[in-house]
């Protein structure tokens, strides 16, 4: 099991790579726990990514996935992770 440290140090290289503001925004509502001021998280992100998971539920109901094993190579390649 990973340390608090090594997890801080860990999730601080991979915020470094990320330069997507919406998933920057997504990352910092999480880490403020906003969850918890009964905020809907979702009031906090813009109208793009929103039109984009809408866009995504609509996908997912006509059956257009891809598998997790093909989602996380598509981000380990994005990101270079």
């Amino acid at each position: 099991m990973i340390n608090t440290v090594d997890l801080k140090s860990d999730l601080h290289q991979l915020i470094d790579k990320v330069n997507d503001v919406d998933i920057l925004k997504a990352v910092k509502v999480i880490l403020a726990k906003e969850y918890k001021t009964k905020t809907d998280w979702a009031d906090s992100i813009s109208d793009t990514l929103k039109a984009e998971l809408k866009e995504s539920i609509l996908e997912a109901d006509r059956g257009q996935t891809i598998s997790h094993d093909e989602a996380m190579k598509q981000i380990r390649n994005r990101y270079q992770l």
